[in-house]
């Protein structure tokens, strides 16, 4: 007569725990020195081994997180699609347990701002 009723047992963080969260989060990983900050995240063309280059090039990387400021590239979703250590999101998408899971952080100087300004937004209730 009286079953079980479905309901959900999951909890949310509030906004300002999550806000600082990104804040520590961003701030150790660059004090490790694993953010890197480019001006724009162009590739010439949409092969594969131009990115596996330019993540050469970087020192002891096993996972690297691209974030961009605005819609992402197509050449640069295509030139990661075939990599799995390699994650392209916009910086709206970007949270705490993707900057953790990668061990690097390249940004575009519009996804600093962006998130600057994300931070900077007094939180409505």
């Amino acid at each position: 007569m009286h079953g079980p009723k479905p309901r959900s047992h999951a909890f949310k963080l509030q906004k300002k725990v999550r806000r600082l969260g990104l804040k520590i989060a961003l701030s150790a990983r660059t004090a490790e020195g694993k953010l890197c900050i480019f001006e724009d995240l162009e590739v010439p063309s949409h092969k594969t081994k131009n990115i596996v280059q330019y993540i050469k090039q970087m020192d002891d990387t096993k996972k690297v997180l691209l974030v961009d400021g605005g819609d992402i590239d197509k050449k640069l979703k295509l030139a990661t699609k075939n990599l799995h250590y390699v994650n392209v999101i916009p910086s709206i998408g970007l949270n705490v347990y993707s900057i953790l899971q990668h061990d690097t952080l390249v940004m575009t100087r519009e996804a600093i701002n962006r998130i600057v300004e994300r931070m900077h937004t007094p939180i409505s209730r």
